[in-house]
Protein backbone atom coordinates (compact mmCIF):
# COMPACT_ATOMS: atom_id res chain seq x y z
CA UNK A 1 0.00 0.00 0.00
CA UNK A 2 1.02 3.57 -1.14
CA UNK A 3 0.45 4.95 2.03
CA UNK A 4 1.42 4.75 5.22
CA UNK A 5 -1.71 4.00 7.94
CA UNK A 6 -0.46 4.58 11.32
CA UNK A 7 -4.07 4.96 13.12
CA UNK A 8 -7.62 4.80 12.96
CA UNK A 9 -7.31 8.86 11.85
CA UNK A 10 -4.99 7.70 9.11
CA UNK A 11 -7.53 4.79 7.80
CA UNK A 12 -10.64 6.89 8.07
CA UNK A 13 -8.83 9.40 6.16
CA UNK A 14 -7.63 7.31 3.50
CA UNK A 15 -10.88 4.76 3.23
CA UNK A 16 -13.15 7.70 3.34
CA UNK A 17 -11.02 9.11 -0.14
CA UNK A 18 -11.04 5.87 -1.78
CA UNK A 19 -14.87 5.68 -1.31
CA UNK A 20 -15.63 9.17 -2.72
CA UNK A 21 -14.28 7.89 -5.91
CA UNK A 22 -17.08 5.26 -5.90
CA UNK A 23 -20.99 6.39 -6.98
CA UNK A 24 -23.79 5.17 -4.23
CA UNK A 25 -24.39 2.00 -6.16
CA UNK A 26 -20.68 0.80 -5.64
CA UNK A 27 -20.35 2.18 -2.38
CA UNK A 28 -23.49 -0.31 -1.06
CA UNK A 29 -21.68 -2.94 -2.99
CA UNK A 30 -18.71 -2.06 -1.01
CA UNK A 31 -20.95 -1.87 2.58
CA UNK A 32 -23.05 -5.65 1.77
CA UNK A 33 -19.24 -6.75 0.87
CA UNK A 34 -17.85 -5.67 4.14
CA UNK A 35 -20.92 -6.82 5.97
CA UNK A 36 -21.17 -10.09 4.63
CA UNK A 37 -17.32 -10.28 5.16
CA UNK A 38 -17.74 -10.04 8.82
CA UNK A 39 -20.60 -12.47 9.03
CA UNK A 40 -18.78 -15.32 7.37
CA UNK A 41 -15.19 -14.75 9.02
CA UNK A 42 -17.05 -14.53 12.67
CA UNK A 43 -19.85 -17.05 11.68
CA UNK A 44 -18.15 -19.80 14.77
CA UNK A 45 -18.07 -16.72 17.21
CA UNK A 46 -21.58 -15.32 16.35
CA UNK A 47 -23.51 -19.50 16.63
CA UNK A 48 -22.34 -19.21 20.13
CA UNK A 49 -23.23 -15.72 21.25
CA UNK A 50 -26.51 -15.30 19.31
CA UNK A 51 -29.87 -16.82 18.47
CA UNK A 52 -30.31 -18.59 15.62
CA UNK A 53 -33.11 -16.54 14.01
CA UNK A 54 -31.18 -13.63 15.24
CA UNK A 55 -28.47 -15.19 13.19
CA UNK A 56 -31.12 -15.79 10.03
CA UNK A 57 -32.24 -12.83 10.24
CA UNK A 58 -28.86 -11.27 9.77
CA UNK A 59 -27.59 -13.27 7.18
CA UNK A 60 -30.83 -13.32 5.59
CA UNK A 61 -30.78 -9.00 5.40
CA UNK A 62 -27.59 -9.49 4.03
CA UNK A 63 -28.69 -12.02 1.13
CA UNK A 64 -31.45 -9.42 0.51
CA UNK A 65 -29.32 -6.14 -0.13
CA UNK A 66 -27.01 -8.75 -2.45
CA UNK A 67 -29.89 -10.32 -4.33
CA UNK A 68 -31.04 -6.12 -4.97
CA UNK A 69 -27.96 -5.14 -5.72
CA UNK A 70 -26.84 -7.86 -7.95
CA UNK A 71 -30.13 -6.79 -10.07
CA UNK A 72 -28.38 -3.26 -10.50
CA UNK A 73 -30.72 -1.56 -8.32
CA UNK A 74 -30.44 -0.39 -4.52
CA UNK A 75 -32.68 -1.96 -2.34
CA UNK A 76 -36.37 0.04 -2.66
CA UNK A 77 -37.51 1.99 0.41
CA UNK A 78 -40.07 -0.15 0.96
CA UNK A 79 -37.79 -3.17 0.85
CA UNK A 80 -35.29 -1.47 3.36
CA UNK A 81 -38.47 -0.47 5.78
CA UNK A 82 -39.23 -4.52 5.69
CA UNK A 83 -35.51 -5.00 6.54
CA UNK A 84 -35.10 -2.42 9.04
CA UNK A 85 -38.28 -3.85 10.70
CA UNK A 86 -36.83 -7.60 11.00
CA UNK A 87 -33.18 -6.03 11.80
CA UNK A 88 -34.89 -4.18 14.88
CA UNK A 89 -37.89 -6.97 15.58
CA UNK A 90 -35.25 -10.03 15.97
CA UNK A 91 -32.90 -8.47 18.19
CA UNK A 92 -32.09 -10.21 21.27
CA UNK A 93 -30.44 -6.74 22.76
CA UNK A 94 -33.77 -5.68 22.42
CA UNK A 95 -35.58 -8.21 23.88
CA UNK A 96 -33.25 -8.74 26.50
CA UNK A 97 -31.38 -5.98 27.40
CA UNK A 98 -29.54 -7.83 30.45
CA UNK A 99 -28.20 -10.28 28.02
CA UNK A 100 -24.50 -9.86 27.50
CA UNK A 101 -23.09 -9.89 24.04
CA UNK A 102 -19.37 -10.43 22.73
CA UNK A 103 -18.28 -7.08 21.50
CA UNK A 104 -17.25 -8.81 18.32
CA UNK A 105 -20.96 -10.33 17.49
CA UNK A 106 -22.53 -6.48 18.56
CA UNK A 107 -19.71 -5.03 15.56
CA UNK A 108 -21.16 -7.57 12.97
CA UNK A 109 -24.52 -6.42 13.64
CA UNK A 110 -23.95 -3.18 13.71
CA UNK A 111 -22.44 -3.34 10.29
CA UNK A 112 -25.51 -4.92 8.72
CA UNK A 113 -27.85 -2.32 10.51
CA UNK A 114 -25.96 0.43 8.96
CA UNK A 115 -25.61 -1.96 5.58
CA UNK A 116 -29.29 -0.74 5.69
CA UNK A 117 -28.69 2.82 6.11
CA UNK A 118 -26.16 2.97 3.77
CA UNK A 119 -28.61 1.77 0.75
CA UNK A 120 -31.22 4.91 1.88
CA UNK A 121 -28.36 7.43 1.98
CA UNK A 122 -25.57 8.53 -0.56
CA UNK A 123 -23.18 8.98 2.55
CA UNK A 124 -19.68 7.90 2.04
CA UNK A 125 -19.04 8.09 5.92
CA UNK A 126 -21.56 5.15 5.94
CA UNK A 127 -19.28 3.01 4.18
CA UNK A 128 -16.20 3.78 5.54
CA UNK A 129 -17.30 3.24 8.89
CA UNK A 130 -18.51 0.01 7.68
CA UNK A 131 -14.95 -0.82 5.90
CA UNK A 132 -13.79 0.34 9.55
CA UNK A 133 -15.88 -2.18 11.60
CA UNK A 134 -13.91 -5.01 10.34
CA UNK A 135 -10.61 -3.41 11.64
CA UNK A 136 -12.41 -3.16 15.25
CA UNK A 137 -13.16 -6.80 15.33
CA UNK A 138 -9.71 -7.60 14.07
CA UNK A 139 -8.55 -5.08 17.13
CA UNK A 140 -10.96 -6.84 19.56
CA UNK A 141 -9.69 -10.45 18.74
CA UNK A 142 -5.98 -8.87 19.51
CA UNK A 143 -6.79 -7.23 22.80
CA UNK A 144 -8.37 -10.57 24.00
CA UNK A 145 -5.78 -13.03 22.65
CA UNK A 146 -2.29 -11.41 23.17
CA UNK A 147 -1.46 -9.45 26.32
CA UNK A 148 1.08 -7.95 24.89
CA UNK A 149 -1.17 -6.17 22.11
CA UNK A 150 -1.21 -2.43 21.87
CA UNK A 151 -3.24 -0.41 19.42
CA UNK A 152 -0.49 1.50 18.44
CA UNK A 153 0.77 -1.48 16.12
CA UNK A 154 -2.59 -2.32 14.95
CA UNK A 155 -1.97 -1.25 11.34
CA UNK A 156 1.42 -3.15 11.40
CA UNK A 157 -0.18 -6.35 12.15
CA UNK A 158 -0.15 -8.57 8.61
CA UNK A 159 -3.62 -9.80 9.09
CA UNK A 160 -4.54 -5.77 8.99
CA UNK A 161 -2.90 -5.33 6.42
CA UNK A 162 -4.44 -8.05 4.29
CA UNK A 163 -7.81 -6.72 5.13
CA UNK A 164 -6.61 -3.37 3.97
CA UNK A 165 -5.64 -4.58 0.56
CA UNK A 166 -8.51 -6.84 0.15
CA UNK A 167 -10.83 -3.49 0.84
CA UNK A 168 -8.93 -1.57 -1.26
CA UNK A 169 -8.69 -4.30 -4.22
CA UNK A 170 -12.61 -4.16 -4.04
CA UNK A 171 -13.14 -0.37 -4.05
CA UNK A 172 -10.75 -0.52 -6.92
CA UNK A 173 -12.70 -3.21 -8.30
CA UNK A 174 -16.07 -1.23 -8.56
CA UNK A 175 -14.32 1.70 -9.91
CA UNK A 176 -13.90 -0.50 -12.97
CA UNK A 177 -15.70 -2.36 -14.92
CA UNK A 178 -16.97 -5.25 -13.27
CA UNK A 179 -20.00 -7.73 -13.72
CA UNK A 180 -23.11 -7.70 -11.15
CA UNK A 181 -22.87 -11.51 -9.94
CA UNK A 182 -22.15 -13.80 -7.55
CA UNK A 183 -18.99 -14.39 -7.49
CA UNK A 184 -18.60 -10.11 -6.53
CA UNK A 185 -19.48 -11.61 -2.51
CA UNK A 186 -16.39 -14.10 -2.43
CA UNK A 187 -13.90 -11.15 -4.19
CA UNK A 188 -10.56 -10.75 -2.30
CA UNK A 189 -11.23 -13.06 0.83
Amino acid sequence: MKEQIHDFDDYSEFMTKQLRTLRHFERCLFSVWCADRLLTSHADLLSENLSEPELRTLQGIVNEIWDSLLEGVIPEKDLLNILDMEFMGNNDEWTDPMKEIHPIASIVKQSVGMCILSCRRNDVGLAQTIAQLEIDCFDCILEEDDPSYSPDILFEHPQIQHKLEAQLAMVKHLRGEYELDSRLRMMFL
